[in-house]
C-alpha cells in the first residue's frame, strides 16, 4: 500500500490535476480531429491509464488510513481490475480478450459499479464519508451516461463515448481531489493536535 502522510497526499493530488489537465487536452485534440502516429496514441492511453489506476489505487490507502472495512477496499480492487480488462478490452479488441466477451465485460462493469457505489456509501469516517459518496455517485453517473448513449444513439455511441468519455469521466478525478483535500486537511488538523 502506498503510505497515507502530507508529502505523498499532495503528490497525489499532483497526479490528479496533471490527469485532469491530460484529460481536456485529449479531449480538445479529438474534437479537433487531431490524429496521432499509434505509438504515441497507444503510449498516451498506456501512460493515463497507470495515472488512473495509481489515483483509484490510492483510495485503498486512504480507506485503510480511516480503518474502513476490508469490503469497501476489495469494491476498489474490483474496479481496478475491471477497469483494466475494460482498457484492454477498448484499446486492443479481438486481440487480448474475446469479441464474445465484450457484452459480458460489459455487464460485469455495471455490476462492479453498483457494488461501488453501494460500498462507498458504507464509509463511516465523517471526515471522507461525503466525498466517497460523491466519489460513488460520480462512477454511477458515468456509467449513465455512457447506458444512455448506448440506447439513444446506438449507430453512433462508439463515436459519441469516445468523443465525450473524458469530458464525463472528469467528475471521477475531480471527486478523488475531493477526498484528497478532505484527507489534507485530516491530517494537517491532527499534527496540530499532537504539536498543540
Amino acid at each position: 500500500m502506498i503510505k497515507v502522510n502530507l508529502k505523498t497526499n499532495q503528490w497525489i493530488i499532483i497526479t490528479t490535476i496533471v490527469y485532469i489537465v491530460l484529460s481536456i487536452v485529449e479531449f480538445y485534440l479529438k474534437i479537433s480531429q487531431v490524429v496521432a502516429s499509434y505509438t504515441i496514441y497507444y503510449t498516451y492511453s498506456i501512460f493515463m491509464e497507470a495515472l488512473y489506476v495509481l489515483l483509484i489505487f490510492y483510495l485503498i490507502s486512504i480507506l485503510m488510513f480511516f480503518g474502513e472495512k476490508t469490503a469497501i477496499s476489495t469494491a476498489v480492487t474490483m474496479f481496478i481490475c475491471i477497469d483494466v480488462m475494460r482498457f484492454i478490452a477498448t484499446e486492443w479488441p479481438g486481440k487480448v480478450l474475446s469479441y464474445g466477451l465484450t457484452p459480458t465485460l460489459g455487464i460485469l462493469t455495471l455490476v462492479v459499479y453498483i457494488y461501488l457505489l453501494v460500498q462507498f456509501f458504507k464509509v463511516k469516517n465523517s471526515c471522507i464519508s461525503l466525498p466517497f459518496r460523491f466519489l460513488g455517485l460520480s462512477f454511477f453517473a458515468v456509467m449513465l451516461i455512457k447506458l444512455v448513449i448506448i440506447i439513444a444513439f446506438p449507430v453512433m455511441a462508439d463515436r459519441i463515448n469516445q468523443e465525450f468519455n473524458n469530458i464525463s469521466s472528469l467528475l471521477i478525478p475531480l471527486s478523488i481531489l475531493y477526498i484528497l483535500k478532505k484527507v489534507a486537511l485530516f491530517i494537517k488538523d491532527k499534527s496540530i493536535e499532537l504539536t498543540a
